[in-house]
């Protein structure tokens, strides 16, 4: 997303979430330091005051699913997101939950969209309420644009309507092999437990994602299996083309001949198929 947003905008401004570090910056005092202001500002952290005012964009996960995966880039880097308590990533998850909670395991979402000030591996001393889901879900009625993440693509197509922008052509980077978190049944019970109020904004969201979509479709006069068929032909064509781009270049770096004639027989072939 911060690849696709920095290529939208003359200027993107990104805030890295190192809650714990001394240096850290809320956007508001980030701003305050620049001498020209950004076109957009992105950052991983609630949706406080500090922000600018302005039509957002934000993603949510099904909750359990998003804990999961957390945990599992927690304990793969325990020293960025649990500062000086690494030791508290290798706790069994049943422990980590009753024993020393992070604000991760405490619905989340809801507590990104309503501003809370303890978010991901911060320890948690106050639960959500439905004081905070509603603060939530009136920030997705309202002021940003929310779409679920399994819902990747049309949340792109949504956005470039209501933005305007260019056709947003990705590739997946940073994914990680093996998916989430091992969690047995009581795990995830728990876990389900903890993010009810996440489960019920995601259900929200997507109740009023649908009719976004559907409100698209009206304007347009295109279907959206119309409109996700075209983005993800040309998408795909686009991440074949990147993939030949950085595999010459890495030929390049040893056979540069041989990756010169490659650039030039592609060269050709794309001039043939324009010509035609």
């Amino acid at each position: 997303m911060r690849w696709i947003l920095d290529r939208q905008y003359r200027s993107f401004l990104y805030l890295i979430p190192q809650w714990f570090a001394d240096d850290y910056s809320t956007p508001a005092a980030a701003l305050t330091g620049l001498r020209q202001p950004p076109n957009a500002v992105g950052a991983h952290r609630p949706l406080d005051e500090s922000w600018p005012q302005g039509p957002s964009l934000a993603m949510i996960r099904e909750p359990v699913r998003r804990v999961l995966s957390h945990i599992a880039h927690i304990r793969a880097e325990p020293e960025m997101w649990i500062a000086s308590e690494g030791g508290k990533a290798a706790l069994p998850l049943t422990d980590w939950l009753e024993r020393q909670p992070l604000a991760l395991f405490d619905n989340n979402q809801v507590r990104y969209l309503s501003g809370a000030t303890e978010f991901d591996g911060m320890p948690m001393t106050s639960a959500m309420g439905e004081s905070d889901l509603e603060i939530a879900l009136e920030a997705a009625r309202s002021r940003v644009l929310v779409a679920p993440m399994e819902s990747f693509d049309e949340a792109l197509l949504d956005w470039v309507y209501r933005f305007g922008w260019d056709t947003p052509y990705y590739r997946r980077v940073n994914v990680r092999s093996g998916g989430g978190a091992a969690a047995s049944e009581q795990d995830l019970q728990a876990l389900a437990s903890w993010n009810r109020l996440d489960k019920i904004l995601c259900e929200e969201v997507g109740v009023l994602f649908r009719q976004r979509l559907q409100e698209m479709e009206r304007d347009s006069g295109q279907s959206m299996a119309e409109k996700l068929a075209t983005f993800r032909r040309k998408n795909d064509s686009f991440v074949a083309c990147a993939s030949i781009l950085r595999h010459t270049m890495g030929r390049g770096m040893k056979h540069p001949v041989r990756a010169a004639r490659m650039v030039a027989r592609r060269g050709r072939q794309h001039l043939c198929r324009s010509a035609g």
